[in-house]
């Protein structure tokens, strides 16, 4: 298993319309989406942490959420550091001027992913505000980490009311990063043109890369949706995810704990990953069979093929 996802806060401070934590946010009142805002404590994360080393090399600190608005998130970058493994750290980036440097002076963040497509929503003066922060932080990792991946994510492809956007977004990347990429140097520029679905990241100068990708749609118990018997996944094989209660999922998509495997405050993570759910899941992907109602609504396990 390459990695666990670790979901340390499921809050967010933007509502984007993309995410599950945006349609919450369109449907519920400030008081009950407060009540659902919840952070993991340390104990449960250093709990977490203990148990993903058993079984991958790599976490994330997401399902849903925001992981840098974690009151401790600074500390939990230090207690990682103790353990051999290694963080891909996907964040919206707009915290990112007052955590930077936690990030740049922990040697276990491996790769950091901004979700600069959330800013296609955003008034232009934040949006940009924001994207002149993250683009800094580039530099700055450029020359003090060159060892750190960053990719800057435009997931919107096809989204003809991203295009605005993603052409200011590659404009300003061009203007502060631009001059020092191998592309400027030679004379090709990257665009939203060269995206196809076998080429989906751009170098862009070091280990800086832009990513690009259709949207996927978070898969719902929805009973109007398509759905399909066949199909497979990466769940269980390269993956499994912590919610931020303990509930151990068998995808990184299920961020309301469908397909519940067991908790990490009671078993091991290789108890729970040899429960007899888990095996028939897995049996299933293999076999190129979705055997739980969550995976038969899902889009996402179509990118996958026998």
């Amino acid at each position: 298993m390459n990695a666990v996802y670790i979901e340390i806060t499921n809050a967010c401070n933007l509502s984007c319309s993309f995410c599950p934590c945006g349609k919450a946010a369109s449907e519920a009142s400030p008081i009950s989406l407060e009540k659902h805002r919840m952070f993991m404590s340390a104990e449960l994360f250093e709990r977490c942490i203990a148990e993903s080393a058993t079984v991958a090399d790599n976490v994330y600190f997401h399902v849903l959420g925001e992981p840098t608005l974690h009151p401790d998130f600074g500390q939990f970058l230090k207690k990682l550091e103790k353990t051999p493994l290694k963080l891909n750290l996907t964040t919206n980036g707009t915290t990112i001027a007052r955590v930077s440097q936690s990030i740049l002076e922990c040697p276990a963040v491996r790769q950091v992913n901004f979700s600069t497509h959330a800013y296609a929503e955003l008034p232009r003066d934040a949006a940009m505000r924001h994207l002149q922060n993250v683009l800094e932080f580039c530099k700055t990792a450029n020359a003090t980490r060159p060892d750190m991946y960053v990719n800057l994510r435009l997931w919107n492809v096809g989204d003809a009311t991203s295009n605005s956007w993603n052409e200011t977004f590659l404009a300003k990347v061009r203007e502060i990063l631009g001059n020092n990429s191998e592309e400027a140097a030679s004379g090709t520029q990257i665009s939203l043109s060269h995206f196809c679905s076998r080429h989906k990241s751009f170098n862009i100068t070091g280990r800086i890369y832009l990513h690009q990708d259709s949207r996927f749609e978070w898969p719902e118990l929805d009973e109007t949706r398509v759905k399909s018997t066949a199909g497979s996944c990466r769940a269980l094989d390269t993956h499994v995810a912590i919610l931020h209660d303990g509930r151990v999922v068998a995808c990184c998509l299920d961020y309301s704990g469908q397909m519940t495997l067991g908790n990490i405050a009671d078993q091991s993570l290789v108890e729970i990953l040899s429960s007899p759910t888990a095996k028939s899941l897995r049996e299933g992907f293999e076999k190129h069979e979705l055997r739980h109602p969550l995976c038969q609504s899902c889009t996402f396990c179509k990118r996958f093929g026998k």
